[in-house]
């Protein structure tokens, strides 16, 4: 008979995944590439499991399939689309970030509507269908059941991935819609902290010269007597100028490989363009 003894592992697995996400010390491709290998060896744990000992009929099989296997099957769906949307991000400013968030809102709602019939069943808590969908023996094709991936029929029924889709996009809805909040908050916070007579400047050239400028600040130690640390310096130069740098980190490694151009191309065109002033100014 099957035991369920992957619970608490699950519950582990998701605080490890909660750490990782919010470790700021890691970048984007370390925290997907370790995120995805936890997930990897918790599902091959719980397929051992599943292959090795047989359920004690097919009430406790569909149970497995429709609840659980879905929810852990999620988190690797998850993990992938969360590193897709981050790693599409744009750079740029406040209103650039809202419209790539509020078009891939979209995109969830439209798998959402594309697969209304299933999606309903998986909300309702309809048993109808559970049979067809959630036993092994069932793994046939439906033309309902569109845009499956080739399924471990060991490990897989017909309505397992879909469910765990499901799933997923409304995780990676979630994620959005609190990121989007994050962005309004910030607008409102920001505006009033300028004061009344006070006037905002939109930054208009290149993300990459304020993560060169930022990373000149903080070397050259000229803020709070050089006790300003990179990320705050970072978090002044995006409020001051509404704008989203992503990653900083990231875009200081574009710099170091620049080879057509210097390393410090911004630095160097500002003391340029300085000296021009200066010599126009002497004449």
């Amino acid at each position: 008979m099957y035991k369920n003894i992957a619970k608490q592992d699950f519950r582990k697995l998701l605080i490890k995944l909660d750490a990782l996400i919010a470790d700021r010390n890691l970048s984007l491709i370390e925290k997907f590439n370790q995120s995805i290998a936890l997930v990897n060896d918790f599902l091959h744990e719980v397929r051992s499991q599943v292959t090795s000992v047989a359920f004690q009929d097919k009430f406790e099989e569909i149970y497995f399939f429709k609840f659980e296997k879905p929810e852990y099957y999620a988190q690797k769906i998850y993990q992938v689309a969360l590193f897709t949307l981050l790693n599409q991000k744009p750079v740029g400013t406040v209103e650039m970030i809202k419209t790539y968030f509020v078009d891939e809102l979209a995109f969830v709602s439209r798998f959402f509507k594309q697969h209304a019939f299933y999606y309903e069943y998986y909300r309702s808590g309809f048993t109808e269908l559970d049979e067809p969908l959630f036993l092994r023996e069932s793994l046939i094709a439906s033309p309902l059941l569109i845009d499956l991936p080739d399924l471990d029929p060991e490990f897989s029924t017909g309505g397992d991935y879909l469910f765990a889709k499901f799933i997923a996009y409304e995780q990676l809805r979630d994620y959005i819609l609190d990121e989007l909040k994050k962005l309004e908050n910030k607008d409102a916070s920001r505006l009033p902290s300028l004061g009344k007579d006070k006037k905002r400047f939109d930054w208009t050239g290149e993300m990459i010269n304020i993560v060169e400028m930022g990373y000149s600040l903080y070397v050259s130690k000229q803020m709070n007597d050089g006790k300003a640390s990179l990320a705050d310096i970072f978090r002044w130069l995006e409020e001051s100028f509404g704008v989203e740098l992503g990653i900083p980190a990231n875009r200081f490694r574009e710099i170091k490989r620049r080879k057509r151009i210097t390393r410090t191309h911004f630095l160097d065109s500002l003391r340029s363009d300085l000296l021009d002033y200066m010599d126009k100014d002497d004449n």
